[in-house]
């Protein structure tokens, strides 16, 4: 999936004709596609992605109007990168994050903060744009888009936590793993069984 939004991405991207990309996107996984697109695109044009926290058949809907501030965000002067907007907070593609499974607010981009905000269709940018490489950009979508998924690394999330074990390790580099990322606790430490594994 990612790889062919990557590759229609930058078709469009490409057009001089097209200013910046709208993408509807669920919130599960939103951080994680705008930390893709991010690095495989590196857009001079904005690419932001917007959500809802509630469904259309909510009292309060949230969509139209985050839709609505995307497009803002998209047509504004000067914007370029992968961007993500939720409740009229622009959070940048590296820092944003999803911490709360219900308010509508849902998104957050810790010390770094907001990137804009989108009041009433006016775009207020609070720190810069994600950076872009174009050049860079098209020959790495070139290749995400010759390399088929299959080839793909498999890279897994190891928890840290009290007690954690190497043998979760073990399993996945057992199973042909190929990368793992530890979600560690305290100052990014790993148990000292886990950290051996």
């Amino acid at each position: 999936t990612w790889q062919r939004l990557a590759v229609r991405c930058a078709h469009w991207l490409a057009r001089p004709d097209v200013q910046g990309l709208v993408i509807t996107h669920g919130t599960d996984t939103l951080e994680e596609t705008a930390w893709f697109l991010q690095c495989v695109l590196q857009p001079a044009k904005p690419v932001v992605l917007a959500c809802a926290m509630r469904p259309a058949t909510a009292l309060t809907p949230d969509g139209p109007q985050n839709l609505l501030d995307a497009v803002a965000l998209a047509r504004w002067h000067g914007v370029h990168g992968v961007l993500s907007v939720c409740a009229g907070r622009v959070h940048g593609p590296l820092e944003v994050a999803k911490v709360h499974p219900y308010r509508l607010d849902a998104f957050d981009s810790g010390e770094a903060g907001p990137v804009a905000m989108v009041e009433e269709g006016r775009v207020r940018q609070l720190r810069p744009w994600p950076v872009g490489d174009e050049v860079q950009a098209r020959h790495v979508a070139q290749a995400v888009a010759r390399t088929a998924p299959a080839q793909w690394p498999r890279v897994e999330v190891v928890m840290n936590h009290a007690g954690a074990g190497g043998g979760v390790v073990e399993a996945l580099v057992g199973q042909g793993v190929q990368g793992l990322v530890a979600a560690c606790t305290g100052n990014g430490t790993l148990a000292a069984p886990l950290e051996q594994a």
